[in-house]
This record gives C-alpha cells, structure tokens and sequence, in this order.
C-alpha cells in the first residue's frame, strides 16, 4: 500500500457539498484503500433485486423477483470519499492522480473544484490536479454510485482498485505512455512525452535482462514522441511455465518508469490450434469475475496471487477476464506466473442484459474505454487476445457487424499484434448477419457438439470455447443418486458430482470429447474458476447468495471438479474419491460413487471387497473422463479406490472413512506475501473429516481478521465477523499479518468444548 492510499474518510451520508473544504468530515469512517463500501453487508435479498420475465426453469414467461443476482450486499447507492494530503509542488513540477478503478460513476474534485471522473467502474483513469492543488493541505473527494439493475453479478463499490498520487515535472512521461512491441528478438518501445512546452528533452531508454543486467541502451531526443529499437542476439521466451521478463527502464531527468514485458510468439491456426514460441498449447483455462469472494471487490495481491497458484495447482494456465477490463496487478502476477490471458472488455453493448447497465454508456464511452484498456494492458505478455464482447444481444440483430468492425478496428489500431475475439452464444445468428466473419477468432460459448460442423463450414476460422461447461455444485453436497438435471434441491444446494449444469451449458465430459474428436479447437476457458458473488443459477427466485459454477467454492477450497480437472490438465497423478462414506440409515441401500482419476484403470472396495473396476471408455461419455459406480452397498468403514496398471498392478490408493462423532478442530494454513488462508476442518477422534458437521467456529488470531466464511451459498452471516457454522466440515478465514501469526479456532463439538491453534510463520 502507498502512502496516498491510507487514511482516507467514507461515508454513505453525505451528498450536496461533499466537496467541500469547509465541510467537518472528522466523524466520517476513516479507512484505507482499496475499499469495499458493501462486502462488511450486511445481506438481504431486498438489495438489488432483479425482476425477471422469463423463467429459465419452467421455460414460460412470467414476472418474478430474484433476490440474490447481484449477491444481496448493499452497493447500489452513493459513496463520498476524502483525502487530505500536503503537497508543495516547485514551478516546474505537476502531479496527477491515478485511479485503476471506481466502481461506479465515479466523479473526483480537488479542493472543492471538479477534476473529472469515469462512469465505467472497470475503467482506469487519470487527472491531472496540477491546475487544482496548491502548496499546503489539499483535499481530493471522490464520489462514486451504483445505480440499481446495472450489473448481471455483484460489482463492488468504491475506490475498490489502488490509487497513486504522481509528482513528476511539467514534461513527464504520459500516463500509459509507453509502448513495447517484441517481434522475434526485436524489441520496439514508443514513449509518449507530456510537453505543454514542446522543447526539446531528452529520453534515455534501457533494456534489462532477467537477471538484472542492462544488456543495451539508446537516447533519443524530441518534443513529444519518441522511438527505439533493440535486437539482442539472444533472448529467452515468455510463455506457461517459464514466464521470463525483461524490463524497459525510461528515464526522463528525474522521472524514471519500468516496464515489464516478455519475448514471445503467438500463432492461432485454425487446423493446428494455438501454439506460442513454436510449441502447441491448449488453453486449459477458467473465465474469472473480479471478486475476490468472501474478501470482496477490494483488490489485493496477495489474495490473488493465492487464487492463481491455486488454479495453477490443478494444471491451469489461461485466465479470461469475465467480462470487464481486469485490475492491473492480476496481468501483472499473471505475467510473473505465467499465465495466458483473454482481457475481455464488455458484457453488453448498446442493447441491454441490464436495465441501467453498459448500454446506456456505449454511444459515449466505448471507444474511450476500449482505447485504454489496450493501451494500459498491452505490455502484457500474458495477453494474448482482446475480447470485445460476451454473448452480446446484437449477435441477433442486424446492426451487430457493423459495431463489431468498428470494435475490432479500433483494437488492431491499438495494437495489430493481437487478435480480437467475442463469446458467441449465438454462433448461427452471428454467421448470417456477419459478426462471425468481423472477429478474427471465434469464441464459442457452450458448444462442444457443433466444433466439427462449423470447421468443415469455416476451415481458416481459428476455434476456442471462451466459455464451457457452466456445471454447478456445492462443496461437499452429496444424494442418493446421481442427478442429471437442474440440480434444484429442496435445502438450496447442488449436488457435487458434477453432473448438473445451467440451462443450454454443458458438463465437463460433453467439452472434453469436444476438444478430444476435434484437435483443432484451441481450448477452453471454464465457467468459472471459484464461485462468486450473485447468479446463484439454478436458484432464480429464492434466496441464494453466490454461485455454485466455481471448481473451488467462495471461500476457494476446492470441490470435486478441481480434482476432474487436475486428471485432465495436470502432469501430477490424480485420484480422487467421492462422495463421503457417512450415510447413516442407508445401510445395505445403494450410493454411488465417483473417482476423478489420470489413471486409465480403477478398482473400489468397500471394507476390502471389491466392487469391480472401471476402465476408461472413450465410447462411453461417462466412461471416459470418470469412473463411475452407479450402485454401491452402504456399508459403514472404508471406501477404497486402487489405480491399477494393465498388468492390475497398484499404482495408487486412496481412502474415504466413516468419520464418528466431531471432536477435533484441525487448521490448515497458508501464507501469502502479508496473508494468511486458514482451513479448519471438523473432525472425528481419528482425524477423519465429519462430512455433515455444520458447528459454529469462532476464529482468533494476532492478525487482523478480514473475513470468514464456509462457503455456503445460501448463508447470510456477514463476512467480517470472526465466527461461521461450518459447511460440509469446513470453513476457512483470511488473516492479514505481515509477522509471525497464530491462528486460533473454538467450537463446541459433540457437547464439549474444543479448541486448536497453529502458527504461520512470517
């Protein structure tokens, strides 16, 4: 955090004259930011409620309320910020202000005057206040407001991205000024120079290797733009699992900026598929909204450094940014772990999902939003593609084409080294009015099953899924039997063996033998990576807070599809067991079961005795990709399943028990830069987890507790407060503490108290 971002005052309650100098603000929230002004709650479904006239359930049309589509925290509404700040500029200097991103409509002013602002709440921006300060104690007050029906899922509120106080002098280099294009090993850097007084300057520009060395340099002078070129004999590439990046130092007098960015080479070819510095590669990736679950909108690096790893854990390396330009530092640890990205720029255009959404902003802002998402993030070289747009409703209309070549022009004036995509929903409808033909590489939304027809129809049209399976679960969530529809259950959840998705989506299996018959199909991009804030699908009427699509739940503990993933995209061996074995009163009666396994050949046993192994059958799309025991006797003990080779040779083991009665609390943690991610589990006396302990755990630590949940969708206990009723045995809290940490949970188990601790070292 930078000084500019701490002690800053909030309120909801302030309106005309916020502004202003003279106004008392003492009694105002004093906070830091990035700041969150809804995610403390507390939730209701009365916030934000969205009327619908479709129902997607019963496929008729009729007029009802679903209260949980933006997550039912309270951001709809005005927010006022203030800072007060010294600052004494000399006559040949000038500051600005940097805002990476207000949610929404925001408007700024200094001492009282007005700067500017930004309604588009994904947007970065920049002001300049020199006309506005003055030596001494200044004040710069932010408003910003969520208008109500504005947005499909829930957006946050507030300076919710970081913000930078920039002194630099009267000719400065411009803010995302600087330009770097590598081809081969040739490396192009265009600098944009601020020079209201158009006299010569000098620019020095160096090129830094991985290591730290400066490996050549060039001065150039002029007035505004400035030009230089490098060809090192040597360089090494940028790509998924050897992310290398070089660095751009500018000088400018005292002014000095690093960027960033990385040697690489992308090829998109519609027969062959994706491949970068020569090497195949499928996108093995996840659409992501921005929030950062129980932690909010409020950006932190930490936090999303921790969810990356995690996504990289089970073999991921593609990030699509659902469906707005992302925070700054998500590219920039993407760049540093290596991963591909779609920066995807809007959800709707002119003709509206919502009713006070994009679409009243596209006629003014869209040029000027889409400009400058390219031209801050196209240093990147984890970008690999601009998305214009996400199922957008003009694919049906006949002025869709024409937006999307002025889209798309606009991107390859930015920047012609990258190719423009869109989520296409509606690939027909796209196909005969022209949109399909205006992107250069087509997106496909949930159709695994038409790959093959529309390659033989467009054979030069490269083909990724930018968006596939949408399968919906909770955490831990089991039936009797497998269920092969909506998934709607009377107690709101969804059952987690992966076999129920949102209407006209998929499951896993149907876009895996999609991308298997038809190698040309660059990869996927899986709605989602972790459940998020609003579109609690299938619930569209009831009280649900967040989604079931992720892999990993809210709180970012994984769920059984992590694990179907990892057997498909990770070189690490995978085996699986689910459900849990703790089906009391169901003695004798039949479960079945379900091992997400890399190896080709399972065998279970329930207490020793066999149940048959399954084989991998491609023929079979159940087969395939899972093995799958449809009937199962309950019998209380150890479920058992045993990966064998061909010759029926264990190769790996593993075991699911009847857990007995919870007695034990165990934490588990991880530390991350200044964070803590702790996981407690109910157990029994053998440390087995107890699948169906829903106690209250209370949290203790030296740390500052920013939230804890379970990842329930359907709870509404606030995240802050340090205590939450377990789900399926579990819950997890994130800890902010740069030192030596200890974490303490307490819960009232089996009518006794219980407590455990650990520690996370600093």
């Amino acid at each position: 955090m930078n000084s500019f971002e701490k002690d800053w005052r909030f309120t909801r309650n302030s309106g005309k004259g916020f502004e202003s100098a003279e106004l008392d603000d003492s009694s105002w929230e004093k906070i830091d930011i990035p700041h969150d002004w809804a995610i403390a709650g507390p939730f209701s479904p009365d916030h934000d409620s969205e009327v619908i006239v479709d129902d997607p359930i019963e496929h008729t049309r009729k007029v009802f309320s679903h209260p949980g589509c933006t997550g039912g925290l309270p951001h709809v509404g005005k927010g006022f910020y203030r800072k007060h700040f010294e600052l004494n500029l000399k006559p040949e200097q000038s500051a600005r202000v940097e805002f990476d991103g207000i949610m929404s409509h925001a408007e700024v002013y200094c001492n009282g005057r007005y700067v500017g602002g930004r309604p588009y709440g994904y947007s970065s921006f920049a002001l300049d206040l020199t006309p506005f300060v003055k030596n001494g104690t200044n004040l710069l007050a932010v408003s910003a407001e969520n208008p109500p029906g504005a947005s499909r899922w829930y957006p946050g509120a507030g300076i919710y991205r970081h913000a930078r106080l920039i002194v630099a002098g009267r000719i400065h280099i411009a803010y995302c000024g600087i330009r770097v294009r590598t081809e081969g090993n040739r490396v192009t850097v265009r600098t944009e120079i601020e020079n209201p007084s158009a006299r010569k300057v000098v620019l020095t520009t160096r090129l830094i290797d991985p290591d730290g060395n400066e490996i050549a340099s060039c001065q150039t002078s002029g007035d505004r733009l400035f030009h230089c070129e490098f060809i090192p004999d040597e360089v090494r590439r940028w790509q998924p699992g050897n992310p290398v990046l070089y660095k751009i130092v500018s000088i400018l007098g005292d002014e000095r900026h690093e960027t960033g960015f990385g040697f690489r080479d992308l090829t998109f070819d519609s027969r062959k598929g994706f491949f970068i510095n020569g090497i195949p590669m499928k996108f093995q990736g996840v659409c992501l909204h921005h929030d950062l679950g129980l932690a909010g909108a409020a950006v932190d690096r930490d936090i999303t450094r921790h969810r990356l790893n995690q996504l990289a854990s089970i073999g991921c390396n593609a990030i699509r940014t659902a469906h707005n330009p992302p925070d700054p530092e998500l590219l920039d640890l993407c760049d540093e772990l290596g991963f591909l990205v779609i920066c995807e720029a809007f959800d709707e255009w002119k003709r509206p999902k919502t009713p006070r959404g994009y679409n009243l902003l596209f006629e003014e802002w869209s040029e000027r939003d889409l400009r400058d998402m390219i031209r801050r993030d196209a240093n990147h070289p984890s970008v690999i593609m601009w998305s214009i747009g996400n199922e957008i409703p003009e694919q049906y209309y006949p002025e869709g084409p024409e937006m999307t070549r002025r889209l798309c022009g606009i991107c390859h004036e930015e920047d012609p080294s990258r190719p423009v995509t869109a989520g296409l929903n509606n690939v027909d409808d796209s196909i005969t009015g022209g949109l399909f033909d205006a992107i250069d590489v087509k997106g496909f939304n949930y159709k695994p099953y038409i790959y093959a027809r529309y390659h033989a129809a467009f054979p030069d049209a490269p083909i990724y899924s930018s968006e596939s399976a949408s399968t919906v679960s909770s955490r831990g969530e089991y039936s009797d039997r497998l269920f092969e529809e909506s998934g709607r259950k009377d107690n709101l959840q969804v059952d987690s063996f992966d076999l129920c998705c949102a209407d006209s989506a998929t499951i896993p299996d149907h876009e895996f033998k999609g991308q298997d018959d038809n190698p040309f199909v660059m990869g996927e991009f899986v709605w989602t990576g972790f459940d998020y804030l609003g579109e609690p699908t299938p619930y569209h009427r009831e009280w649900v807070r967040s989604s079931f699509f992720g892999i990993f739940d809210l709180c970012g503990i994984p769920k059984d599809r992590a694990w179907l993933y990892r057997s498909r995209w990770s070189k690490q061996p995978t085996l699986h067991l689910m459900p849990h074995w703790n089906w009391q009163g169901f003695e004798g009666k039949e479960i079945p079961v379900q091992c997400y396994s890399s190896f080709k050949t399972v065998e279970l046993f329930v207490n020793g005795i066999s149940m048959g192994s399954r084989t991998r059958n491609p023929k079979k799309l159940l087969g395939a990709y899972r093995h799958v025991w449809s009937r199962v006797p309950y019998s209380p003990g150890e479920l058992k399943a045993v990966a064998l080779d061909e010759k029926g040779k264990a190769l790996a083991e593993t075991s699911v028990f009847t857990a007995g009665a919870p007695e034990q609390l165990q934490i588990d943690c991880e530390r991350c830069g200044n964070m803590v991610f702790a996981v407690v589990s109910v157990t029994d006396r053998n440390g087995n987890l107890c699948p169906h302990a829903s106690e209250r755990i209370d949290i203790e630590s030296n740390g500052k507790i920013l939230a804890v949940d379970a990842g329930d969708p359907g709870s509404a206990k606030p995240f802050p407060l340090p205590y939450v009723n377990a789900f399926h045995g579990k819950c997890a809290a994130w800890i902010r503490n740069p030192g030596k940490t200890l974490i303490l949970a307490k819960a009232v188990l089996n009518g006794k108290t219980v407590q455990t601790e650990i520690t996370a070292e600093a």
